[in-house]
């Protein structure tokens, strides 16, 4: 039986944020994603961020030339949409390159080999079998091309001690996802190693995240303590993968090459259906002129769900 899709339709993500008992959680994740992200000195190239829910880690990568802003859900998006214009000024979105697509992840609507560099935050545990999307991340991603994935650690410290009193069901060592409630699961390591590994991602980077997410820390050290601590663990200790989350960052090595696109949203879009890039783009709708479907623009967001 699948994961139930999470229904942000009908709940406000970004509220899910607003509470101060996460902001070490956002805090931690900032982090490890500057850490990944340094080193990247190129800008000029295609980001895209899946799963970008209200657009939260918009600000760490703004700088990138195109920026792709994909998540299932409507609402989210419009949200991001929202923030961002805010945080940019209304003059500067419009002139940016930035867009905001709704789809699935098995089915991302972009042309093979687009991509430069991609993350995904936050989302990866809400997909009952990830294989299918690592599929996609593997065709739209270059030669070459960055992945920065984050998921949610079944072999984490807290797990292992639970295992270990008899109040966990499953053992934490086994890579048999771990079932939390209807819409979420956590993996171990190795497996989600393994599925990277088979498609040709290579392992550049590791961090584990979110290392002193404790509410008893919370209320007895101050909040910038703990993120020195976080900052010290993820330096030093990250090898061990014992956080309840894990970042990756990976490369993508593929065995032929291609002709490089352009970066204008026309040469990035691909139907999700047939897969053909063949697209014509009115005011409101997008047509394939291959499979002859229509796909929606509402308020400037690309909606490719069928």
């Amino acid at each position: 039986m699948g994961l139930r899709r999470s229904d942000y339709e009908n709940y406000d993500y970004q509220d899910f944020w607003k509470d101060e008992k996460r902001l070490y959680e956002d805090m931690s994740e900032r982090i490890a994603l500057r850490k990944m992200l340094a080193p990247l000195q190129d800008r000029s190239g295609v980001f895209a961020d899946i799963g970008c829910g209200y657009g939260r880690l918009f600000t760490e990568y703004r700088d990138f030339k195109t920026i792709l802003l994909v998540d299932y859900s409507m609402k989210n998006l419009r949200t991001a949409k929202k923030n961002i214009k805010k945080y940019l000024g209304a003059g500067q979105m419009q002139g940016s390159s930035i867009h905001f697509i709704a789809a699935d992840a098995s089915r991302l609507p972009f042309r093979s080999d687009i991509i430069d560099v991609l993350l995904t935050v936050r989302m990866v545990h809400h997909l009952s079998d990830p294989r299918f999307y690592f599929d996609q991340v593997q065709r739209v991603l270059k030669d070459g091309g960055t992945y920065i994935l984050e998921f949610a650690n079944k072999r984490n410290t807290k797990n292992i001690l639970r295992s270990m009193v008899g109040r966990m069901d499953t053992s934490p060592f086994n890579l048999t996802p771990s079932r939390i409630g209807d819409t979420i699961q956590n993996y171990h390591p190795s497996y989600i190693l393994g599925m990277l590994t088979e498609r040709n991602f290579n392992l550049k980077w590791i961090l584990s995240v979110s290392n002193f997410r404790l509410p008893l820390l919370k209320k007895i050290l101050p909040l910038k303590t703990i993120l020195v601590l976080e900052d010290i663990y993820q330096r030093f200790l990250s090898s061990l993968s014992l956080g309840p989350s894990l970042f990756l960052k990976t490369n993508l090595e593929k065995k032929s090459s291609v002709q490089e696109q352009g970066d204008e949203i026309g040469n990035i879009l691909a139907c999700p259906k047939c897969c053909k890039s063949c697209l014509i783009i009115h005011d409101d709708r997008v047509t394939c002129r291959t499979c002859k479907v229509d796909y929606s623009i509402d308020e400037g967001i690309f909606d490719f769900k069928q």
